[in-house]
């Protein structure tokens, strides 16, 4: 709580910081509009990471710079009437509402073609000059604008990135840590249901889980797409991690689904212990993937995973060989089948993630051997 209080104060901090910079970087070159850098810099600083900076900063410069185009060819080509004038805001307000259903950017370009025409017109009426220039040129006054929407963004993204930095990609490196966590806690829970006499479980106990995956989904685009040209620092294991939640999720819903199928009597599990060392060797795998495992353990692990499988399956061979199923009811043994079959699924998943987390890591070490020999061979 306090951690996220320090946050926003220092985050409220530093949009003062970027403000003030765009109004003393716009007065030092005289330019008479320096409201609008200032207004650029608070949309670009909405966002607390510098992933959200970049991203409000494109949408504002590249919205106001189409929009100024735009308004800069009305202002030369239009006829001076009022009439056309409001004609023209209904459509560039009207058309910018309905684009906003594809991005916000859209919006901004309708805002700024707004205020090119209605500062075009003010300027043309009442001529004005600033450093040295016509403002009631309509390129000149557009050029203005955009100057001044770029170096409210020059400067938020300046003291964003300068300035305590929070990056996405940190943040979502713990939640995903904390999402393999708690992964590992609800694999251990729905086992520990079934061997218990197959005990029905509610599926609000992974919900929030669940929903979490979508933002998981959403930050690792803005990661990959925003923050990965800024900051050096690998995300293809964040992709890894992310895989591996979306798949067991995708596996905890399945074995909810096979624990609460049937509403029969009880009846002792079959293949209980070797589903019992299975899931523990996937949680303890889970475990790894988050972080809490050292990376040395990773063999241990992975031998555990697929000796669990293995026993697994030998006992199913048995059992199947043997008349033991045949008096056991056939819900029962549809059950056994499809609980186990999504361990298995689930071990082959996380056994790949585990494999391409290992290749990530040793990459680096990788590279320095052969650096070496290199130079050993010069």
């Amino acid at each position: 709580m306090h951690a996220l209080l320090f946050l926003h104060i220092r985050h409220a901090l530093k949009t003062g910081i970027a403000c003030v910079l765009a109004y003393w970087i716009s007065n030092l070159l005289q330019l008479q509009f320096a409201l609008w850098a200032v207004i650029s810099t608070i949309i670009a600083m909405q966002g607390l990471s510098v992933a959200d900076s970049v991203q409000h900063s494109l949408m504002r410069f590249s919205g106001m710079a189409i929009g100024a185009v735009i308004g800069m060819g009305l202002l030369l080509i239009a006829p001076d009437s009022p009439i056309l004038l409001g004609v023209e805001l209904f459509v560039i307000t009207a058309l910018g509402a309905y684009l906003m259903r594809y991005g916000l950017r859209y919006m901004l370009a309708s805002t700024a073609m707004c205020i090119m025409l209605l500062g075009g017109k003010m300027m043309q009426e009442a001529p004005q000059a600033v450093a040295g220039m016509d403002m009631a040129d309509p390129l000149i006054y557009g050029l203005i604008l955009v100057a001044e929407v770029a170096i409210g963004v020059a400067c938020a993204l300046l003291v964003s990135v300068t300035l305590w930095p929070v990056r996405l990609g940190d943040t979502l490196r713990d939640d995903l840590n904390n999402q393999l966590a708690k992964c590992a806690d609800l694999l251990d829970r729905v086992v520990e249901n079934y061997l218990d006499e197959q005990q029905h479980l509610s599926y609000k106990v992974f919900e929030a889980l669940s929903l979490q995956t979508w933002s998981n989904h959403e930050r690792m685009t803005k990661v990959r797409t925003l923050e990965a040209h800024i900051f050096r620092y690998e995300h293809k294991g964040l992709r890894l991690q992310v895989k591996a939640i979306d798949r067991c999720i995708e596996a905890l819903r399945a074995l909810l689904d096979s624990l609460n199928e049937y509403d029969e009597e009880p009846c002792d599990p079959m293949l209980g212990p070797e589903i019992r060392s299975l899931a523990d060797s996937l949680i303890a795998a889970l475990h790894h993937l988050a972080g809490e495992e050292a990376y040395s353990q990773a063999t241990e692990i992975v031998r555990a995973v697929t000796d669990g499988v293995g026993r697994a399956e030998q006992r199913l061979g048995q059992l199947r060989k043997s008349e033991d199923l045949s008096e056991v009811p056939l819900h029962r043994v549809l059950q056994l089948y499809s609980f186990y079959q999504t361990l298995r699924h689930l071990s082959e998943e996380l056994l790949l993630i585990m494999h391409n987390m290992r290749s990530l890591a040793e990459k680096p070490v990788k590279k320095r051997k052969l650096g070496k020999r290199k130079q050993e061979q010069k």
